[in-house]
């Protein structure tokens, strides 16, 4: 007897079909563990920030407590934006301006100078004398 052609070629395709199998499921199983990589990465990213966030409360709520808070709200309050307490009689120091004594000074404006307005009436009017 003779081999039939037949059997050899479906156990071709069948080989062919099985390979192809394998090579989608190696293909999908290494984007799944590419994919929870990648996952588990983001999740390693944000306990980090969650750390950070929470030595950042403590550090917030042991100000609050400590009184710190309110020896910098008064340090703030007083030189940032000059309050002064109730009772307080604050000093204002007015140092001389350096560069008032440098700079020329100006005559005082006449007080006579016929206003702009005055002149723009006589220009196109051709009004002569006094129009109060």
């Amino acid at each position: 007897m003779t081999p039939s052609p037949p059997r050899s070629m479906s156990r071709r395709l069948l080989a062919f079909a099985t390979t192809l199998i394998t090579l989608y499921l190696v293909l999908l199983t290494g984007q799944r563990a590419l994919e929870a990589y990648r996952v588990q990465q983001e999740v390693n990213g944000m306990r980090q920030e969650i750390e950070t966030l929470r030595a950042r409360n403590i550090a917030l709520q042991n100000e609050l407590s400590s009184g710190r808070l309110d020896e910098e709200m008064e340090r703030i309050a007083r030189q940032e934006l000059g309050l002064a307490r109730p009772g307080d009689k604050p000093i204002v120091l007015v140092w001389p301006d350096r560069s008032s004594s440098t700079s020329p000074v100006l005559p005082p404006f006449p007080q006579d100078v016929e206003p702009n307005w005055m002149r723009w009436l006589r220009l196109f009017l051709d009004v002569d004398g006094d129009v109060r």
